[in-house]
């Protein structure tokens, strides 16, 4: 049976939507509405078939101005030394400084530790 299908907006967490891309080239689909449609479908008639995507296919998106990559070892280099000019704190947890319980120290019964 036919099902005429109806154009509407949906707006996406940023990771929800590059899962779905990854679910377009995964599942060999047309478009991310045909991916949507797709999981929509299987939720609504018990869930079968909408398991996690298990592949990064389609999660990388290529700048259309620097096609080649000519740039990014610049912005890669640039990224990395901004990180490092931010201060570095670093706190590590130890334990609490216990000292080890005193044995007494039994009297020579020679006397020899007594005073006179």
């Amino acid at each position: 049976m036919f099902m005429p299908k109806a154009p509407i907006s949906v707006t996406l967490d940023t990771d929800n939507l590059i899962w779905l891309r990854g679910r377009v080239v995964s599942r060999k689909r047309r478009s991310l509405s045909d991916a949507l449609d797709e999981i929509v479908t299987a939720a609504r008639t018990g869930g079968l078939g909408v398991e996690p995507s298990r592949s990064v296919v389609g999660t990388i998106q290529i700048a259309d101005e620097d096609p080649g990559l000519h740039q990014a070892d610049a912005y890669v280099r640039s990224q990395f030394d901004r990180s490092l000019d931010r201060p570095l704190v670093v706190h590590e947890a130890s334990d609490p400084y216990q000292a080890e319980p005193r044995v007494a120290r039994a009297r020579r019964a020679t006397g020899r530790g007594r005073r006179a």
